[in-house]
């Protein structure tokens, strides 16, 4: 997409009125499914799940364990789906309507059967749990009405905020409340619900651009995202924190601007903008230089071992042959390179891991889907979507998070679709009787 504020970006899909839709009890029991499965992603996090399953121990331990709660629950939803509208005019709607997403789970599965038949089982429990979970919620979250996905959105920003606030007290405590016996950092980290700093400050950046396009308050808003944001600070995760900030204002000045451009800001919007942004930059630099939440932060802005690790990652390439590279390896022959090679100590780039783990030939066909899948949630939902796909993409690349068993793909997609339309904010803003700037900055330019 060459352009934010393109017609496919803010042209609300075209859906027959009938298409897709459950009766009112099956979508009752969809909702109870997928809220089901969500609850089991937010709060089944991989270090609960091991200690209790050995869900993430490598090897060994019941196979039917090595697959999360969740896809279980997803599957069920499937299956209750299919029952109710067919086989075949589920996968035909798919389709039709959403075929950036079911060409994303047709992907997922080929790369699952090829992987299979090259190196064995090692790995189908990531590509179901991290993968195929995502277009698999969000196929079944378009079978609800707008009301339904708006709630499930509403939920996984609730519980951003509740974990992010449980960051704060653990970092400003000195001590994990949740997960104790994790190993200690060089700076104090919050774990919060998600147990891993990096997951928690992932998930908080990724849903901090959606908040904005709901349907709320300025106020509640502002309040959302602050407390989003001194989260990534108590999680301690640069490339969170300096990816949204860059972002953040490079969407704000995008979507002011283009509110002058075509004339559709609101005149208190105009007013009020030189003073919100004064008090956004103090309280933030406040927030980051004046207290202890930014310390790691602040301390560590500069290249160390840790930016260091994520470039040795690269060298990997240099002990595989390229027949390894197009074709990938095997977990175990990974791990041997690894500890064979000591100026490679962690694989800290989901996209080299998955490059490995699938070859380079898949990995592209992967990509592709990748981005026709992030293009068919988009859809209709305007540059706060485009920004929000953008930062995921961007915080994903500085770790391994979704290389992983961890459901953030899914997470992310399932509240990417419940925001509104962009066709929808702006009739409720019109609705809103709000005086507006309705002088074209862009008319002013050229007269």
């Amino acid at each position: 997409m060459t352009s934010l504020d393109s017609f496919y970006a803010y042209t609300e899909p075209r859906v027959p009125a009938r298409v897709g839709r459950l009766g009112e009890s099956a979508q009752r029991v969809l909702m109870a499914l997928v809220t089901l499965a969500l609850l089991q992603m937010l709060l089944l996090p991989n270090p609960l799940l091991t200690k209790f399953t050995g869900y993430a121990e490598p090897g060994g331990g019941n196979p039917l364990f090595k697959i999360h709660f969740y896809s279980y629950t997803l599957f069920l939803a499937l299956g209750f789906v299919v029952a109710c509208v067919g086989l075949v005019r589920f996968t035909a709607e798919q389709i039709a309507l959403r075929p950036g997403v079911m060409q994303f789970a047709a992907v997922i599965v080929a790369c699952t059967v090829i992987t299979i038949l090259r190196h064995g089982i090692g790995g189908v429990a990531y590509m179901v749990d991290t993968l195929l979970a995502a277009p698999l919620i969000v196929m079944l979250a378009f079978a609800l009405d707008e009301e339904r996905r708006q709630k499930l959105t509403t939920l996984i920003i609730y519980f951003v905020v509740l974990n992010a606030t449980i960051g704060v007290v653990e970092r400003l405590a000195g001590m994990h409340f949740i997960f104790t016996d994790l190993d200690k950092f060089e700076y104090f980290r919050a774990t919060a619900l998600m147990g891993h700093p990096l997951e928690n400050a992932f998930v908080t950046s990724s849903a901090m651009f959606l908040v904005v396009a709901m349907p709320w308050r300025p106020m509640k808003k502002a309040l959302i995202l602050s407390i989003c944001m001194a989260g990534i600070l108590a999680f301690g995760a640069r490339s969170s924190f300096g990816v949204a900030i860059a972002l953040g204002i490079a969407a704000a000045l995008y979507v002011g601007g283009r509110s002058l451009l075509h004339g559709e800001m609101r005149l208190s919007t105009l007013m009020a903008a030189p003073w919100i942004a004064t008090f956004t930059l103090t309280a933030g630099a406040a927030l980051t230089f004046g207290s202890v939440l930014g310390e790691r932060i602040v301390k560590l802005a500069k290249f160390d071992e840790s930016a260091q690790v994520r470039v040795d990652s690269f060298r990997i390439f240099n002990y595989l042959s390229w027949d390894k590279i197009l074709n990938g390896i095997d977990f175990a022959e990974r791990n041997f390179l690894i500890d064979t090679y000591k100026d490679v100590n962690i694989i800290e780039n989901c996209w080299i891991a998955i490059i490995l783990m699938i070859g380079g030939v898949l990995f592209v066909v992967f990509a592709v889907s990748l981005l026709g899948f992030f293009r068919s949630i988009g859809r209709g939902r305007g540059a706060l979507a485009a920004f929000a796909i953008l930062n995921f993409l961007l915080v994903a690349s500085t770790s391994n998070s979704i290389s992983t068993k961890t459901p953030s793909l899914a997470i992310f997609a399932v509240a990417m679709i419940g925001i509104p339309l962009v066709a929808r904010r702006r009739r409720e803003a019109e609705q809103g009787h709000a005086v507006h700037y309705t002088v074209p900055l862009r008319d002013g330019i050229w007269s």
